[in-house]
């Protein structure tokens, strides 16, 4: 059961609400993003704008439209009137704003895996590999063709080994994901990140690659680390930015 937020000091919400209950109100202009709320979970108090960043708008939900009416200045006049304004609310809903997102209802601000340049040597041994399959045409098939199959499963170890590392930024945590069958995870939120470490050296570095590593106030080590990365200061400069309260999604 997803969790439910009790307003503070606010007598015309009583009952506790859902995530798309305040992001609509919000929406509507009913409801201030400084407003305090108390998770009814954790008993932790946050901000709605906290609770609701970078959700995206509900689609065709139950919960889309909470079971109250509030009344406020944009919803006050005829009925006919009201439906108008409720219509247009819909279709701001429906806009494409151009973010994926996550399962939990999260804008995906980045999301990248590490470099094609980060394994410059398997990929240099299967240039080789294709090489020698392309000379040894000309005298052995049978071993060029051996060649070629271990060419093509090289860069396809490669491309594997890729795809299952993902770096994921949103306006909430950063994230690593890993593993092929069972897919295991590292996360830190952004308001408990207390160091970020850029490092570039080396080939790579000249490479234009680098790794950037999370610590948080509750670990003395790496919390999460992202490696082979390319642009690490842009990655760097985002996180930054979220945790001074600058929301891309609002863009």
């Amino acid at each position: 059961m997803p969790a439910r937020y009790a307003l503070q000091n606010h007598p015309a919400f009583s009952d506790p609400l859902t995530k798309e209950d305040l992001y609509i109100l919000v929406s509507r202009g009913s409801l201030a993003r400084g407003e305090m709320v108390e998770c009814d979970e954790t008993g932790a108090m946050h901000t709605v704008g906290e609770v609701i960043s970078g959700m995206r708008p509900p689609r065709g939900s139950t919960v889309a439209r909470p079971a109250y009416r509030e009344i406020t200045p944009d919803f006050e006049g005829p009925p006919e009137e009201i439906e108008e304004a409720e219509e247009e609310f819909q279709e701001d809903e429906d806009e494409d704003d151009g973010y994926a997102y996550t399962s939990s209802g999260e804008a995906i601000l980045h999301r990248s895996h590490p470099s094609w340049l980060a394994y410059a040597k398997t990929l240099f041994l299967a240039v080789l590999l294709a090489i020698a399959a392309g000379l040894l045409f000309l005298f052995e098939p049978t071993y060029a063709i051996i060649a070629l199959v271990a060419a093509v499963t090289v860069l396809f170890g490669v491309f594997v080994a890729r795809m299952t590392h993902d770096y994921i930024v949103t306006p909430q945590r950063v994230e690593l994901l890993w593993g092929i069958i069972g897919r295991s995870s590292k996360e830190a939120r952004i308001c408990d990140i207390r160091s970020i470490d850029v490092y570039e050296s080396g080939i790579k570095g000249m490479l234009g690659l680098g790794t950037i590593d999370f610590s948080t106030a509750a670990n003395a080590g790496i919390e999460v680390q992202f490696r082979d990365l390319r642009r690490a200061h842009e990655v760097k400069e985002l996180v930054r930015k979220l945790q001074s309260g600058v929301d891309p999604t609002e863009d």
